[in-house]
């Protein structure tokens, strides 16, 4: 309680404030007497002095020095007895206190010290027992809405109605929970925008009441009092305005109480959700690894996630993109930054594939998030325009959360029971992405290519292939050895044709031949032997290969 309250106090009626009357909205915690020299070594902070200042009856400096150390440590005030060994307060120590803004109180011989002190903590213990009343009524009220079937809207209406003021609850994202009825008419209506970007700015992570909204103008109440609510992670912030005049610690309780009951609930929604989440990732699990055996199983089990027969299905991996010294590389559930973070980057692939149009069910394997995304089987290819949906939404995800993402895409099958090739496929062309060295891609599963085996052999050793297949031609300048292997491969692409390759090239047929012969002359290989023309194509075909990594120069 305050200073000023408890002098209120009976006992304190011939009590007389002789500085510091600035201070006295001070608030007083405990009360103690003393009469020591060491005194300031015991006194903590909000707590009020009872003495007869018998220590510094022959010492005035005393008191000022004890007034100086006791503001400092943030004790509410001292009360002296005069008339007994210290006649009266010295003007010094009153002048000290009033710049201070300490307050000095003069204790007539009315009463004893002991009797002002079991007065004064009388009075606090009962301020006290009043506040715990409050809080277990409070508490037991907000608990009895839950164990009559009511959630958490009823607990903010409840809560709100206590207090007198607009109370609303929001989640991370600063998206509504729960909001009392003053937000459904003006002017409370007008401020969830502004709210919301105030929020963003100063997200707190412990309880605040030192927040202000501006706008909108004609608003009864301004203060914000924000409670941040954790279970084992954040969960949602609860916001009350309060009447920045009133000085009652009471609705604050109430505030503390409803913290506490809505963190239970949200505790348990989040355990439902985590069950049922798990639940979900087994069953999809063992689908997409091929543990099912039955078409009519799948689709019993499968039937509350949203599968049903007569769909095409096909299946999107999609991954963090970690960055590491070397590039972008397959990230692993070791660089994630907690279950608040995947969570986080779950629900927000979910709202924004949504937003694609696709039908799927989401669910998490290991540190990839998988998708079963159903169509209708008149359809039979994915859709053309979906990859351009895809990338979209792979830059929205990373505008709101910070985090690169790619995905790979399989083809669609149909039957669910063939949904592991689907996932093989989406998981293939994700892996396709990452070894190309990108990031933020969409891949869809083209089928193996003749260039994805080389992909297998070692660059070093397809760097030595090249080479030897190309030697004889480093002595040449550039601008020449460019047009001799471009009119090789030409000639190659053409299938050993010399007017279809002068035609393609734009030179004369003469022109063609010579460089041909001086080609044979420089490396050696006849282009008519068959294993002398596939050296040549194998060699122009890993030529974009070694170009990625940077182990050869454009030829062409």
């Amino acid at each position: 309680m305050i200073l000023l309250d408890l002098l209120k106090v009976p006992i304190f009626a011939t009590a007389r404030i002789v500085a510091g009357i600035e201070g006295l909205t001070q608030k007083v915690q405990s009360v103690n007497i003393m009469d020591a020299p060491d005194i300031i070594h015991f006194l903590k902070p909000g707590e009020l002095l009872l003495t007869t200042a018998y220590v510094m009856k022959d010492d005035p400096q005393a008191l000022q020095t004890l007034v100086s150390n006791m503001s400092r440590v943030g004790c509410a005030g001292i009360a002296i007895k005069t008339k007994r060994f210290l006649t009266e307060v010295p003007d010094q120590a009153i002048r000290l206190a009033n710049e201070l803004h300490f307050p000095i109180i003069e204790l007539p011989l009315d009463h004893t010290l002991g009797e002002v002190l079991h007065h004064s903590v009388s009075c606090i213990l009962e301020k006290r027992t009043e506040e715990l009343k409050y809080s277990l009524e409070s508490h037991r009220n907000f608990t009895n809405l839950v164990v009559q079937g009511h959630g958490i809207p009823e607990i903010v209406s409840s809560l709100s109605k206590l207090l007198g003021t607009p109370v609303l609850l929001l989640d991370p994202s600063l998206n509504s929970i729960a909001v009392s009825p003053h937000f459904r008419e003006s002017p409370y209506s007008e401020t969830i925008t502004p709210l919301r970007e105030l929020l963003s700015l100063n997200l707190p992570h412990e309880p605040t009441g030192n927040l202000y909204l501006l706008e909108p103008g004609q608003l009864p109440f301004r203060q914000l009092v924000v409670h941040p609510i954790q279970t084992v992670q954040l969960q949602a912030f609860l916001i009350a305005f309060a009447d920045e005049k009133q000085d009652n610690p009471l609705p604050k309780l109430a505030v503390e109480q409803a913290v506490n009951v809505i963190r239970f609930e949200l505790l348990k929604k989040q355990a439902v959700k985590e069950r049922s989440r798990r639940y979900k990732n087994e069953f999809f699990t063992d689908l997409v690894e091929g543990f099912f055996t039955s078409e009519q199983e799948v689709l019993h089990r499968g039937k509350k996630y949203g599968l049903t027969d007569g769909c095409l299905s096909f299946c999107i991996v999609l991954k963090r993109d970690p960055v590491t010294s070397g590039g972008i590389g397959v990230s692993s559930i070791q660089e994630e930054r907690g279950s608040a973070e995947r969570d986080r980057l779950y629900e927000m692939v979910k709202r924004e594939i949504q937003k694609t149009g696709l039908s799927f069910a989401i669910f998490n394997k290991n540190d990839a998030i998988v998708l079963v995304t159903s169509m209708a089987k008149n359809e039979m290819e994915i859709p053309a325009e979906l990859e351009e949906r895809l990338k979209q939404a792979i830059v929205r995800i990373e505008r709101n959360s910070g985090i690169s993402v790619s995905l790979g895409v399989g083809k669609p099958v149909a039957k669910l029971l063939d949904c592991p090739v689907s996932f093989k496929e989406a998981v293939e062309a994700l892996q396709y992405g990452y070894r190309s060295k990108r990031s933020r891609f969409v891949q869809f599963y083209t089928g193996k290519e003749l260039i994805d085996l080389f992909r297998l052999v070692p660059e070093g050793e397809l760097l030595s292939f090249y080479e030897d297949t190309f030697a004889g031609l480093e002595g040449l300048e550039e601008k020449e050895r460019r047009e001799l292997l471009k009119t090789l491969s030409a000639y190659l692409e053409n299938h050993g044709q010399i007017a279809d390759t002068a035609k393609q090239l734009y030179i004369h047929r003469n022109t063609v031949l010579y460089r041909l012969d001086k080609l044979k002359h420089l490396t050696g290989r006849q282009f008519g032997m068959p294993e002398d023309s596939l050296r040549f194509r194998i060699a122009f075909l890993v030529e974009p290969l070694l170009k990625a990594v940077g182990e050869v120069r454009s030829p062409r």
